[in-house]
């Protein structure tokens, strides 16, 4: 055989070869597609991208990828998935994603000084990228009603549920109604808050005759005990 033939059927038989090999970017893709469709249907807008395979990995060609979300990973942020080829071997790589995730939010549009209440005027819903908030970002007007900032809140900064606490409704020194509930009867009487206290939290009250009470703050200024 001639050296010209021998180099055609070397190259041929590279050729050939070659088209055994799995497509490395058909694997990105899979990974990419399958965070897309369990993806579509959340709120939010999912921007995915998945990490080049390393050129030098050499798999056998699929007919059947499949692929899923490891156990103990979550389609956000810095996550892997997991290609696997089905048929006609079979083999499995991990695959790096960054999901990005990007919905409206509430947003701060002037400071917010430490313990004062968030009001409509003091936020405004904008589009922005939540991914690093794991999920604890506001979306609406309902979750900041009658809550207060734990520290201060500057201009464009996005409101976190951990920034929040609800209002008191009971006040260290405050005067309260005190209703005292018993088996068949009802006593309401005044008395002083010794602590501040949140709906449904306990707080202690004196009596106008002196005694320390714990109740419950059921609403402003309102404290029940339960005998």
């Amino acid at each position: 055989m001639s050296l010209f033939y021998l180099l055609i059927q070397l190259a041929f038989s590279a050729g050939a070869a070659a088209q055994e090999l799995q497509s490395l970017p058909a694997i990105q893709k899979a990974a990419e597609a399958f965070v897309k469709e369990k993806t579509a249907s959340l709120p939010g807008q999912y921007t995915v991208t998945a990490s080049r395979v390393d050129s030098r990995l050499k798999l056998e060609k699929c007919t059947q990828l499949q692929a899923f979300l490891p156990s103990g990973s979550r389609l956000w942020g810095n996550s892997s998935i997991v290609v696997r080829c089905l048929a006609p071997q079979s083999w499995s790589i991990y695959v790096p994603v960054q999901i990005k995730v990007s919905n409206q939010v509430l947003v701060a549009v002037r400071p917010i000084t430490s313990g004062q209440q968030v009001h409509a005027e003091d936020v405004a819903l904008e589009m922005r990228d939540i991914t690093r908030f794991a999920g604890s970002a506001l979306t609406s007007l309902d979750q900041v009603a009658g809550r207060t900032v734990v520290a201060p809140v500057a201009n464009g900064t996005v409101l976190r549920a951990e920034m929040l606490r609800a209002a008191n409704v009971i006040r260290q020194g405050q005067s309260v109604q005190l209703t005292a509930k018993g088996n068949g009867f009802t006593v309401t009487s005044e008395g002083q808050a010794m602590g501040n206290a949140t709906a449904g939290q306990i707080v202690t009250v004196k009596t106008r005759s002196g005694q320390l009470v714990k109740g419950i703050a059921r609403g402003e200024g309102v404290v029940e005990v339960t005998f």
